[in-house]
């Protein structure tokens, strides 16, 4: 990365007169401002203003870094999947007395090297939480490594080699719904999923059907949405317009939401005509008739473990972080389809 130094002899100034310009100070004539400005940004250099300030080296500063797709629904604006994560990682930060920075960056934005060389070039920050969300190129993951800037990824390590990661369990989730579809007996399911690069949508998708593999499935019919609640009515629309399953597995509890209405408009009675089951474990599920079955995946604790690893990476009490969650199924009254006594008993 280039320096302050370098920046000062290209400009033909002092290294003092050179920072008093990057920092706006009056006392530096305007055309030499301009001057030095302009040389900085020929090196791309970025000022270290508050890691030069501090006398351990530490800014006391770290940034949660969600990334979106340009070609799915923004997730981030569009729901709430993300706040039980944020407030897990603000939390922790809290506790430690750290400040939090919360940036959205989309994958395919061509500047995206460019930020992540910022975030360690700039000296603000001393490390970062990434919840990358669609499978694809993961370079700044090297770049990160290379620099020995500490980072946490929330995702499974089966999609970036040697990396810090905390996984969401997604795999073994997408098992929990396939055993309790056989414990019902299922044999006629529909499969409503993310957006088909979506890593959590890749992983409960790959443990569904593990699951479901020997479970005699007479018919198996699947769709992607992309995590809301329109995409959700929108599939089970187009699934009702192939086949009557027995049961719906829902990729998240918004789609299961989206779903759910759809079958009611449709004159479908849920569960006793049609089973239904989420993920995520929402506020929505029990705002909903009936309460959703889901699978909590635990997005707070996530949070608190992607915090506490990149904390204990920036310490230096670690070398890397690897952690996964183990997520549990959560029965309300959507899944099980029951005769007239047993419902009555279930509603109580």
């Amino acid at each position: 990365m280039p320096t302050l130094k370098e920046v000062a002899e290209l400009a033909g100034v002092s290294v003092a007169t050179a920072s008093l310009a990057l920092n706006h100070n009056a006392r530096i004539r305007e055309s030499t401002r301009n001057k030095v400005l302009a040389c900085a940004k020929a090196v791309n250099y970025v000022p270290n203003r508050i890691g030069r300030a501090l006398k351990n080296g530490k800014t006391g500063a770290i940034a949660l870094l969600t990334m979106t797709s340009t070609r799915h629904a923004d997730i981030v604006h569009e729901t709430t999947l993300l706040y039980y994560l944020l407030e897990g990682v603000l939390s922790v930060a809290d506790w430690a007395h750290y400040t939090l920075r919360f940036d959205v960056k989309s994958h395919e934005d061509p500047m995206l090297l460019t930020y992540f060389e910022r975030i360690i070039g700039e000296g603000a920050l001393d490390g970062i939480v990434i919840a990358p969300q669609f499978a694809g190129d993961y370079r700044f993951v090297e770049l990160l490594r290379r620099s020995q800037f500490p980072y946490v990824l929330m995702h499974p390590p089966r999609y970036v080699d040697s990396a810090n990661y905390v996984d969401m369990g997604n795999y073994r989730g997408g098992q929990i719904v396939g055993e309790l579809m056989k414990r019902c007996g299922y044999r006629r399911i529909a499969f409503i999923n993310g957006p088909e690069t979506h890593v959590d949508a890749m992983e409960r998708e790959r443990g569904l059907l593990d699951s479901l593999a020997s479970a005699g499935i007479i018919e198996f019919v699947k769709r992607y949405g992309d995590f809301t609640i329109s995409s959700g009515f929108s599939a089970m629309k187009s699934v009702l317009r192939e086949c009557r399953p027995e049961a719906v597995f829902c990729g998240n509890d918004y789609m299961a939401a989206g779903a759910l209405k759809c079958l009611h408009e449709s004159g479908l009675r849920v569960p006793e005509e049609v089973a239904i089951v989420g993920y995520d474990n929402n506020d929505l599920c029990v705002g909903v008739v009936p309460s959703l079955t889901t699978v909590n995946a635990h997005h707070e604790r996530v949070g608190k473990l992607l915090a506490k690893g990149l904390l204990a990476l920036i310490d230096g009490k670690v070398k890397s972080v690897g952690k996964t969650i183990d997520p549990v199924l959560v029965e309300r009254k959507s899944h099980l389809r029951c005769s007239p006594t047993s419902a009555e008993r279930f509603n109580s």
